[in-house]
């Protein structure tokens, strides 16, 4: 069995997370919990270098350098402009690259520690990054990340099924593509966890809002690209409405992966 693969189309995705720079950190309330969850996940190790995997604002910059004073830190990311917003943001010793996850651009055996916290589900070849994360790390390198699996805002997805059979909503891959995609890379896993975690919104509005602003609205190369008119809006939320639970509250349901992997 193979790993699922997805069409992505990277310039998309840099130029809409690369929009949304200045309003990421207001509404990333979801990205911090994980990240922070990942950081009490971080092996007792004492890299030199740490490259920060989709670093986004560069917000983790901070967490990270106070967790490995004396390390050297990097932080990369897809979007130039989330590039140049990090290092407006957190200057002092750091280093920001623009790359592509799928082709880095270091050299073999140059990293101790990978973090990337809710950053690869943008990649379309989970074995060729996987590879190329071995590829950088050192002998006994860690790699360290969380990713959005399937089933993913499925309540979105499935609101917009009724509508059209049009691409709305991100696809995501699984555990098993994952889980497979590590092990032809021969990494020794240490953990590997899915997780369910369950946001709360009033108004499905709330929620499309808050993707905008985090750039993460639909990015698949086969979206739908028709804009949205009142009477579909409407539509929409009425699906959406089926959702909501007792307590008043709409969901929007993730399915997170913990990775702790290591290259032997």
């Amino acid at each position: 069995m193979g790993v699922t693969m997805h069409i992505i189309d990277k310039q998309m995705i840099a130029r809409s997370f690369g929009q949304a720079a200045s309003t990421y950190d207001s509404v990333a309330h979801f990205q911090r919990w994980t990240g922070e969850r990942l950081l009490e996940k971080l092996p007792q190790i004492k890299p030199e270098l740490i490259l920060d995997l989709g670093c986004g604002t560069g917000f983790f910059s901070t967490h990270l350098k106070r967790l490995f004073p004396q390390s050297s830190y990097i932080g990369m990311d897809l979007s130039e402009q989330m590039a140049v917003y990090a290092q407006s943001h957190h200057a002092e010793n750091r280093n920001w690259l623009v790359g592509d996850a799928e082709a880095l651009p270091l050299a073999d055996h140059s990293i101790d520690l990978v973090f990337s916290s809710l950053a690869i589900q943008w990649c379309s070849d989970l074995p060729l990054l996987m590879k190329e994360i071995k590829r950088v790390l050192k002998p006994n390198g860690c790699f360290v990340f969380s990713t959005l699996l399937d089933g993913s805002l499925k309540e979105l997805k499935a609101a917009w099924s009724v509508l059209d059979d049009k691409q709305h909503v991100n696809d995501f891959y699984s555990f098993d593509d994952h889980q497979i995609a590590l092990k032809s890379a021969d990494f020794e896993i240490i953990e590997l966890n899915e997780e369910s975690k369950a946001l709360s919104y009033h108004k499905l509005t709330d929620l499309m809002k808050e993707l905008k602003k985090l750039g993460a609205h639909n990015l698949n190369s086969d979206r739908s690209t028709v804009l949205m008119g009142k009477d579909k809006l409407a539509v929409l939320i009425a699906e959406y409405e089926k959702f909501r639970q007792h307590n008043d509250i709409l969901p929007a349901s993730y399915q997170i992966l913990w990775g702790v992997v290591k290259k032997a």
